[in-house]
Formats: C-alpha cells, sequence, structure tokens
C-alpha cells in the first residue's frame, strides 16, 4: 500500500470519528452542529499538536548534554511544524503527489527530490515551482513500499537518476533529499561510485542515526537507529566518497534528528538553522536562500 492510499484510509477513519464525536457533543453538551464541528476539529489539531510536541520534548532531552545547557527555541518552532505536519498529513501526501516533472525552457540542470521517512513526492510541491523557476528540471521519486529497507529505496534514486538524466539529456543530477531520503541517496552511491549524480544537499537526514526511529515501523526504521549495523557499514563507507559532494543543512532544533551533530556529516559543507523542526526546515526561507547559493555554486564547479 503507497502513503497516499493509507493516509487516505486514515483520513475516512478520522472523519467517521469526528462524525461519532460530533453526534456526541451535539447531545451530550447541546452544542449546535457548528459549534460540535469547531470543537471537533479543535480536539484533533490538539492531539496533534500534543504528538508532535512529544516529539519536541524527546529532542529537548536528547539534546541536553551534561555541562552544556540544551538548545533554546524547541518552543518556538512547535506551532510551525504543527502547521506543516498537518498540511502534509492531510493535503500534501494524499492528495499532492501527482505534479509533474518541471522543464526549463533553457536548463541549468536537473534536480531529483527525494522524500523522507513516511512521506512520499507530495511533500516536495512547493518545490517544483521554486527550483523551475531557477531555472531548473526538477522531478521527484516515491520510495515505495514505505516500510522497505533503505538499500532498497538506495536503488530506486539509483534509478530515478539515471531516468531523469536521460530526460533531462544532462550526464549527472543533483539530488536534494530530505530526512531518510539523504540516506538513500548515500545508499545510492555506495551501492554504484559511478553512479549520475553530481551532488547531494540533505535537509534534516539522520547521517548519524535518530533515536525517534526506535518508535518507527519497518525495515528501514530500524535501519535509522544510532548505532545500528546497517548506519554503521553506511558511515565506514563514507570515505570512499568525497565529502565536498555533500551538502548538509540541518536545524538545531529538529524535534526528531537531535542534536544537531546527528544531522551533519565529517567534512561536508553545512547550514545550521534556529528554532525550525524537522518538516519546517524544508520551507525555511534561510534555508532555502542556502540551497540556492550551494546550487549557484554547484553548477560553476
Amino acid at each position: 500500500m503507497t502513503m497516499a492510499t493509507g493516509l487516505r484510509f486514515f483520513l475516512v477513519g478520522v472523519l467517521i470519528l469526528g462524525a461519532l464525536v460530533t453526534t456526541a457533543l451535539m447531545q451530550g453538551l447541546g452544542l449546535s452542529l457548528l459549534a460540535a464541528v469547531i470543537v471537533s476539529i479543535l480536539i484533533a489539531i490538539v492531539i496533534h499538536a500534543a504528538i508532535v510536541g512529544a516529539g519536541f520534548l524527546l529532542a529537548w532531552r536528547l539534546s541536553h548534554r551534561p555541562g552544556s545547557a540544551a538548545p533554546r527555541g524547541f518552543l518556538r518552532a512547535w506551532p510551525g511544524e504543527v502547521a506543516i505536519s498537518l498540511r502534509n498529513m492531510y493535503v500534501d501526501i494524499p492528495w499532492r503527489g501527482g505534479w509533474r516533472a518541471v522543464a526549463p525552457a533553457q536548463p541549468r540542470g536537473a534536480i531529483l527530490l527525494v522524500h523522507g521517512y513516511g512521506c512520499n513526492r507530495g511533500v516536495w510541491r512547493g518545490f517544483f515551482g521554486w527550483l523551475g523557476a531557477l531555472g531548473w528540471t526538477v522531478d521527484a521519486i516515491d520510495l515505495s513500499p514505505p516500510q522497505a529497507s533503505i538499500d532498497d529505496f538506495g536503488k530506486q534514486v539509483l534509478a530515478g537518476a539515471r531516468s531523469l538524466c536521460q530526460r533531462a539529456s544532462v550526464d549527472r543530477v543533483v539530488i536534494i533529499a530530505h530526512s531518510m531520503g539523504g540516506l538513500a541517496a548515500r545508499s545510492a552511491l555506495r551501492h554504484d561510485p559511478q553512479a549520475p549524480i553530481q551532488h547531494v544537499i540533505t535537509i534534516a537526514t539522520p547521517h548519524l542515526g535518530t533515536y525517534h526511529a526506535r518508535m518507527g515501523r519497518g525495515i528501514c526504521a530500524t535501519e535509522m537507529v544510532p548505532d545500528g549495523i546497517w548506519l554503521t557499514q553506511l558511515n565506514a563507507a563514507l570515505p570512499v566518497h568525497d565529502p565536498s559532494m555533500f551538502t548538509c543543512v540541518a536545524s538545531r532544533h529538529d524535534n526528531i534528528v537531535s542534536p544537531v551533530a546527528q544531522g551533519l556529516l565529517p567534512g561536508a559543507e553545512s547550514f545550521v538553522c534556529e528554532r525550525v523542526g524537522h518538516m519546517r526546515l524544508m520551507f525555511n526561507p534561510a534555508a532555502r536562500r542556502y540551497i540556492a547559493a550551494r546550487l549557484d555554486a554547484i553548477q560553476e564547479a
């Protein structure tokens, strides 16, 4: 089952539960239909915000090390992460994954977008117009099935890169990857060091693992546990690749990848934001300006 289909079934369940709660509020508290619907929606938002908040709390605890204060700003990052994750869950992933590749009249090059854990290409909806306006041919892939191994995803990244090269008439592509997608891109390079990949820009990728993965499902979640066998082997292979072909964008207040060092690669260019959550980092203005500048530098290299 794809992520889009799975979330559509989830939404049906949410609607049924919402209808039951609305009915209970009308009968039990005497609320009007409109008031009961509004209260039901607010209850759903509060529950979602609490779940996201639990992730921030764990990240805060992980970032607190003896002798050093935990980074401030987790509370300021929370509302924005709640908003973007609600949009992803109820709009982008289930309904907006069908956008077509963008091909400017005179492209500067080609970019392949690779999503992260529990997502699909719908989360990149806001990227194709932005990158297309910068002159890049842009496409994205869906990693499936959602709970497969990251090495399987790496093979899909390879296939996507080769396909985009052929369609865009370029020798190599730039990959922009979010979260687990960055590990899939690294797996692709480990599988084929001669892959047609010029550079990899990772956003909120748990290069050194994420403790939140212990609560995830699937082989890919197990592989993202810090100091796990798969991740240790992947990082041991890093010297085979030139670190200069990687760029890491991370947040000091990421609610999934914490502490911030978990999202950085030794020797790679890096940019660290403040007071931005895991999904929101993709749309952070400072991060986008940095990515645009890196793309200029990559093109000129």
